[in-house]
């Protein structure tokens, strides 16, 4: 009996593991997202820098995530993680700007994520 509901327990957490991974993707660029907007709106250095280092660890696990519509098709993931790579330079300059203390260097900087998103977004989404 005690087999038994370990094996239940060790199903139910793989199949919670493998139900979780389509949404994954989903839940790091909701977080590159937030912490975008939340960095622009940023009031120091510190703020925009605890911001700018959270969306570019969700842009990080983006990065090796490929979508879950694509069903295995790998053909468009260098694509992909070019584009993702771009974002994480232009994140990473910004925050060295902040780390100089050039906070609204370092916001002007993230405008340039409009224009990768919406290019990226085409070609990917």
């Amino acid at each position: 009996m005690k087999k038994f509901f370990a094996f239940m327990g060790l199903a139910i957490f793989a199949s919670s593991t493998f139900a979780t991974n389509p949404i994954n993707l989903r839940d790091e660029m909701m977080i590159m997202s937030q912490r975008l907007v939340l960095a622009s709106k940023a009031s120091s250095s510190e703020e925009f820098q605890n911001n700018i280092s959270a969306f570019i660890n969700a842009a990080e696990h983006s990065k090796v995530t490929m979508p879950t519509k694509w069903n295995g098709d790998q053909s468009q993931f260098p694509g992909y993680q070019q584009g993702i790579q771009k974002v994480i330079d232009v994140a990473t300059e910004a925050s060295n700007l902040a780390k100089e203390g050039k906070l609204d260097a370092a916001k002007t900087k993230l405008y340039e994520m409009s224009e990768l998103r919406q290019m990226y977004h085409k070609l990917y989404k």
